[in-house]
């Protein structure tokens, strides 16, 4: 017969035993289901309507960076969508829009640095006027106390 001691370890290692298969069947479902999950947000995330809206917000509020990172994920993910005929013509006339802008820009660059240095010599000017009105007020002070400094000096070289 057996004993108690030994009936009792064959019991718990049954039910060792069904708790160990229990979390190893829990966590393969649990894997299967968290795939499946994945790729549903996957779905979501990458839905070409929501990416679209997106890029058009981010295209209003002037995000341009943003609108085109966004348009390019449509175009990754769902290339063959309407909503991704529709987003390269919102990036053409982005780029469209940058290309006038920087045309602009380099039409008025020269004017503009122009006006720049105008105002920035101004400015600059009216800095050293006023240094240089201070400057005559404390010459005297000044030449005095550099006089102090370097009259040794001087005497040395008459000296010589």
């Amino acid at each position: 017969m057996m004993s108690e001691n030994v009936k009792a370890k064959i019991w718990v290692n049954r039910i060792v035993s069904i708790v160990i298969a229990g979390g190893l069947m829990f966590l393969v479902m649990n894997f299967s289901v968290a795939q499946k999950l994945r790729k549903e947000l996957d779905l979501t995330k990458y839905e070409a309507t929501g990416l679209l809206n997106d890029a058009k917000a981010y295209y209003e509020n002037e995000a341009y960076d943003s609108a085109k990172e966004t348009l390019n994920t449509l175009f990754e993910k769902r290339p063959s969508s309407e909503e991704a005929v529709e987003g390269k013509k919102l990036y053409a006339l982005m780029e469209t829009e940058k290309n006038d802008l920087d045309a602009k820009w380099e039409a008025a660059v020269e004017g503009i640095r122009e006006e720049w240095a105008i105002a920035m010599a101004a400015q600059w000017r009216d800095d050293f006027r006023k240094e240089g009105e201070e400057l005559e007020k404390n010459m005297d002070n000044l030449l005095d106390a550099e006089w102090e400094k370097t009259r040794g000096i001087i005497r040395e070289e008459f000296e010589m």
